[in-house]
């Protein structure tokens, strides 16, 4: 199991201190293994690494880890600037999502505007990836926001999911300044987050 949790220094500074950094302390939780479910102070239980990949930083940080004192079982804290299973910012992912529906031209000059203005290079194939998996969730992703955020008005019920989506990351920027506080908060109220391979 990951947690998301706000890291408000940036990733630089994150990548600076690595094991050194102020990472949450171990929660207090029911453990998330089936076969114990038991409320458990979870313990440290070292660190792993991962790759990362942004125009900040690109390369492997550092992840801490927590183990259920009972059955073993871990759980792994995760930097805001992350989403779990994908490698790069979460910020760039929504900004090529975003400019896909919203910036005029073919999808190789969005492409090319992107990776000018981000300063790293992203394939027509990712940006494909990132799209249709934000469609097939949109449903979800809704579901989320209505959780979220009281009294949102969401689209049309009976739009097509692709419009339901351009409408939806409009929300998404007009509610959030900062789509790493999104994306956090999506993951703590439906413990996915919401690229999640089609399970949210």
């Amino acid at each position: 199991m990951q947690i998301m949790f706000h890291v408000k220094e940036g990733v630089r500074e994150y990548v600076n201190r690595g094991r050194k950094y102020p990472f949450p302390p171990p929660p207090v939780k029911r453990c998330n293994n089936p076969h114990c479910n038991k409320i458990v102070h979870y313990k440290k239980h070292g660190f792993y690494e991962r790759n990362y990949y942004s125009s900040e930083f690109g390369g492997k940080i550092i992840i801490r880890r927590y183990i259920c004192p009972l059955c073993s079982h871990t759980i792994s804290y995760i930097p805001s600037f992350c989403l779990p299973r994908f490698i790069n910012a979460v910020k760039h992912i929504f900004d090529y999502i975003y400019c896909s529906f919203y910036r005029k031209g073919s999808i190789k000059s969005v492409i090319e505007y992107l990776n000018s203005k981000i300063g790293i290079q992203f394939s027509r194939q990712i940006l494909y990836h990132y799209r249709k998996r934000f469609i097939d969730n949109i449903n979800a992703i809704q579901a989320g926001i209505r959780q979220l955020i009281g009294g949102v008005k969401l689209p049309d019920t009976n739009l097509g999911k692709g419009k339901k989506a351009r409408e939806v990351l409009a929300i998404m920027r007009t509610e959030y300044q900062d789509i790493q506080v999104f994306s956090q908060q999506f993951h703590q109220t439906v413990t996915k987050t919401f690229l999640a391979l089609n399970k949210l």
